[in-house]
């Protein structure tokens, strides 16, 4: 079985961590009916704040 490591994602991860992101709130999205913009996009603000913003201030401490 392959080893599986975990790290912080830092500014490069952005692209990954946008994509991502686009894919979950597409699978919730049929539970909490939010609709994506009109170029297909979900509201990414939770990626965006934690890519952007201190650790500290997204860990809410």
């Amino acid at each position: 079985m392959p080893e599986i490591s975990v790290r912080l994602a830092g500014a490069a991860d952005h692209p990954v961590v946008e994509r991502l992101w686009l894919m979950f709130r597409h699978d919730l999205s049929e539970f909490d009916e939010v609709l994506p913009d009109a170029d297909g996009a979900f509201y990414a603000d939770r990626p965006n704040v934690a890519l952007t913003e201190p650790l500290s201030s997204c860990a809410g401490g």
